[in-house]
């Protein structure tokens, strides 16, 4: 692969003064790109970014290995000769129907009544919304209601979404990502959502998985979300937490700094500073300890090896540091790997 062709990028999104270096020649860890990258920090806005960054039509050259370019894996669905698996699907069906109105998934309802007193149990609930957390939304006559996502990749989200019912679109830049959900079923727009113009409050919800760390400019991707939502939508955000306890012990060996894609990297306050700058008024902002093992694994492998060339196995010290995450979170204290953060258009 050829070098990239690289832009200054001296000050800060959010403020505009200058960062001081945090870490300086790093290597792209996961899918080979020349060069050396280094990365920035604004502490008074607790951001992170790299400086210089690539060029915009160097960007490009950062996704071609990337991960969502494989296919997906076909879902497994349940056998009669897997007890387990059936009795799985059946609570699954029972809440996604009993709990979140999904009934037109079957038409035997004898016991969906029990689908309220099942999705109290947290790990059911969270398996049965096949762990998509805020992206999962409640039924609402939902072939009616559109669901837009922001760099969909191969469209795994929005297939579930779909079966379930939902209007569905994906924006999706990369070409090799965009033809894989095509042919996954997806409406696609192989584009920018700038150039995607889609019309002023048409989504009821717009979902940002690990996408605003990648965009040179989050704040006017944000606005462009308000406008397309309806009034009472939702914006959904998932993104690297800076201030995770994964980023505090493996520092320039954490898996999420992925330079050279990650353009910023946020912290709770940060992506709170980034929201107040945008037309939403309503939002909410925590963290996830969700990834906390594969980042784990994969951040042990890179401090050992410096990259991971092959999926990563898992690494010793994985649960403890698991529940170390969870018990960290439970106290009140921003340090999941990842920040979840939902912001309602009034």
């Amino acid at each position: 692969m050829k070098s990239l062709q690289m832009e200054d990028n001296p000050n800060c999104y959010l403020c505009g003064k200058p960062g001081e270096l945090i870490y300086q020649n790093l290597k792209d860890r996961l899918f080979g790109v020349t060069g050396q990258f280094n990365i920035k920090i604004c502490k008074p806005c607790r951001l992170l970014w790299m400086d210089p960054r690539p060029s915009l039509t160097d960007i490009p050259k950062c996704y071609e290995n990337y991960y969502t370019h494989e296919e997906p894996v076909a879902v497994q669905h349940c056998s009669n000769h897997r007890p387990l698996a059936l009795l799985r699907d059946s609570i699954r069906s029972i809440i996604l129907c009993g709990y979140y109105g999904y009934r037109h998934l079957h038409s035997v309802h004898q016991f969906c009544w029990l689908g309220p007193a099942l999705a109290n149990i947290p790990v059911l609930k969270r398996r049965a919304t096949f762990d998509l957390r805020e992206r999962f939304l409640p039924y609402n006559n939902c072939h009616n209601r559109l669901i837009v996502d922001l760099g969909c990749g191969r469209g795994d989200y929005l297939k579930r979404m779909k079966d379930l019912g939902w209007n569905v679109l994906g924006i999706e830049p990369d070409p090799v990502s965009a033809q894989l959900a095509e042919g996954n079923g997806i409406n696609i727009f192989n584009g920018t959502l700038e150039k995607a113009a889609l019309e002023e409050e048409s989504a009821d919800q717009v979902t940002m998985q690990h996408v605003i760390e990648h965009l040179s400019d989050p704040i006017a991707y944000v606005k462009e979300c308000h406008r397309i939502l309806k009034k009472g939508g939702r914006l959904v955000i998932y993104t690297p937490n800076l201030y995770s306890l994964g980023h505090r012990i493996f520092r320039e060996s954490w898996l999420h700094l992925d330079p050279p894609r990650h353009l910023h990297l946020f912290s709770p306050m940060s992506l709170q500073s980034a929201l107040e700058k945008s037309p939403f008024k309503k939002f909410r902002i925590g963290t996830t300890c969700h990834p906390a093992k594969n980042i784990y694994d994969n951040s042990v492998i890179i401090l050992k090896h410096g990259n991971v060339k092959d999926k990563a196995i898992p690494q010793k010290g994985r649960t403890l540091f698991s529940v170390l995450e969870t018990l960290i979170c439970s106290f009140g204290v921003c340090g999941g790997e990842d920040i979840e953060a939902v912001a309602w258009k009034d």
